[in-house]
C-alpha cells in the first residue's frame, strides 16, 4: 500500500514537471517501471481501477447496473427509453392493454401484411408534408323543362399540412387567395384518413360559398358571372377493401406509407356516407341574367344524407424505382335520405355517385412528393330537379418520413 501511495506522488511529480525537461531524453532509457502502461479492461461485477505503474487495484467503484431483465420486459419502462415494439413476445402488458396489442398485431398481421416483392415498407412510422391544395366546386341544375345552369367556382389555392402516423393520417388547409387579399375565408377543408394494406377509410369535410355561373337557361354566349347565392357543406366518410391488397398497395400511391416495386392492379369494394347541404338563392342572381330565370321559387336547398355501395379498379404502374403512377376509378349505387327543409321533403331518392383519382408519385429515401388529382360526385333527383353536384382538387405536396 506503500509504495502504491508512492508511485501515484512520484507519477504526480513527473506530471507537474516542465514538458521539455526530458524532451532530449531517448525513450528506450526511461525505466520499464515509468512507462506508462494501458489500463486492463475488467469484466466484473465492479469497476477496478489499476496503478498504472504497479498493475495494482487502486480505487475500486460500483458499476453502474444496466436495466435488468424485468425492466427489459416493462412496457412502460421500454416506451420511455424509445425501445417499445408491439409485437415483442417478451414484452409485459398490463391486462386490458395486453389484450388490445394482442388485438393490433393480430389486425397487423392479417390487414397490413404484404408481399415484399410487389410492396414494401419505408421502415419509418411519421411522415409530414406540405400540400399545395387547388380546389374547385362545380353543380348542374336542371329543372325540367323550364330551366339548366352550370355552375362551377374558380379553382382557389389553399395552403395545408398534412401528419400521418403509421396507418393514420390528417390534413388541414386554408384559404390562402383570401387570406393574402383579406377577403372572408369562404373555403375550408378538412380529411382524415386511415390507410393500410386491406382496407382504407377517407373522412372529410368541405365548406364553400359563391360560384360562377357558366350557363343559365336561354341566355345565348360565353358567361363567367359571379353568383353569390350558392352555399356548400359536405362531410362524408370513404371505406374501401382492396381484395389484391397483398400486391398492390393505394398507400404507395396517396399517402406515401408503402414503396410498390412492381407494376400491379386491383379490384376493391366499399361504403360512403355524405351529407349534402347545398342551397341555391337567385334572390342573389346578377341583373344581367334576371330575364332568363323562368322559374316560380327563388331558393332551392338540397339537404340529405347519402348512402352508396362503392365498386372499382386501381391501377399501380412502376415507371422506375424512384416513380409511380396511379389511376383509381370507384362509381357507386345507393339511395339518398333526404331531410324534411330539402327540396322534394322527407323523401328517399335514388343516389349515384362516383370517385376518380390520379397520381404520380416521387421517391427518394425518407423524402417524397407527388401530384395528385381527385373527382368526387354526387346526384340527386327528385321528381322535378335534378342536381349533380362534385368537388375537384388538384394537390401538389412534399414531405420527410422519420
Amino acid at each position: 500500500m506503500h509504495r502504491a501511495r508512492l508511485n501515484l506522488i512520484l507519477l504526480f511529480i513527473l506530471m507537474m514537471m516542465p514538458r521539455g525537461l526530458f524532451a532530449n531524453v531517448a525513450t528506450d532509457t526511461i525505466p520499464d517501471e515509468l512507462r506508462w502502461q494501458p489500463l486492463e479492461i475488467v469484466e466484473a461485477s465492479e469497476v477496478v481501477v489499476l496503478d498504472s505503474l504497479s498493475g495494482e487495484p487502486l480505487v475500486h467503484a460500483d458499476v453502474i447496473p444496466g436495466p435488468s431483465e424485468e425492466e427489459n420486459q416493462n412496457w412502460w419502462y421500454l416506451f420511455k427509453k424509445g425501445k417499445l415494439k408491439m409485437d415483442d413476445p417478451n414484452v409485459k402488458w398490463p391486462k386490458f392493454l395486453g389484450f388490445c396489442v394482442k388485438i393490433y398485431n393480430w389486425g397487423d398481421r392479417v390487414f397490413s401484411s404484404t408481399d415484399h416483392d410487389y410492396v414494401d415498407g419505408t421502415g419509418k412510422k411519421w411522415r409530414a408534408r406540405i400540400i399545395n391544395d387547388n380546389w374547385a366546386n362545380s353543380y348542374y341544375m336542371k329543372i325540367n323543362p323550364q330551366f339548366n345552369s352550370i355552375m362551377s367556382t374558380p379553382f382557389h389555392v389553399l395552403l395545408g399540412v398534412s401528419l400521418q402516423y403509421m396507418a393514420v393520417s390528417y390534413t388541414y388547409s386554408l384559404d390562402m387567395t383570401h387570406m393574402l387579399t383579406g377577403s372572408p375565408i369562404n373555403y375550408k377543408k378538412q380529411e382524415f384518413g386511415f390507410n393500410c394494406a386491406r382496407f382504407s377509410a377517407d373522412g372529410y369535410y368541405y365548406s364553400s360559398q359563391g360560384c360562377n355561373i357558366r350557363t343559365f337557361g336561354d341566355y345565348k354566349g360565353h358567361l363567367r358571372e359571379p353568383f353569390s347565392g350558392v352555399d356548400m357543406t359536405t362531410f362524408g366518410i370513404d371505406a374501401y377493401y382492396f381484395f389484391n391488397g397483398y400486391k398492390y398497395s393505394q398507400g404507395a400511391a396517396y399517402n406515401f406509407s408503402k414503396i410498390q416495386k412492381k407494376s400491379q392492379g386491383c379490384w376493391m369494394a366499399g361504403i360512403a356516407y355524405c351529407n349534402q347541404n347545398i342551397s341555391f338563392d337567385f334572390k342573389d342572381l346578377p341583373a344581367k341574367l334576371e330575364p332568363y330565370l323562368k322559374l316560380q321559387e327563388l331558393y332551392y336547398k338540397f339537404h340529405y344524407n347519402d348512402y352508396n355501395v362503392l365498386v372499382g379498379y386501381g391501377y399501380n404502374c412502376v415507371l422506375s424505382p424512384h416513380w409511380l403512377y396511379n389511376i383509381t376509378v370507384i362509381p357507386g349505387v345507393g339511395f339518398n335520405h333526404c331531410y324534411a327543409d330539402s327540396e322534394a321533403g322527407s323523401a328517399k331518392l335514388l343516389s349515384l355517385s362516383g370517385r376518380a383519382m390520379t397520381s404520380f408519385t416521387f421517391n427518394s429515401g425518407n423524402w417524397f412528393a407527388g401530384l395528385q388529382g381527385r373527382v368526387r360526385g354526387h346526384w340527386y333527383q327528385s321528381k322535378r330537379i335534378s342536381l349533380f353536384n362534385a368537388v375537384e382538387t388538384i394537390t401538389l405536396s412534399g414531405g420527410i418520413r422519420f
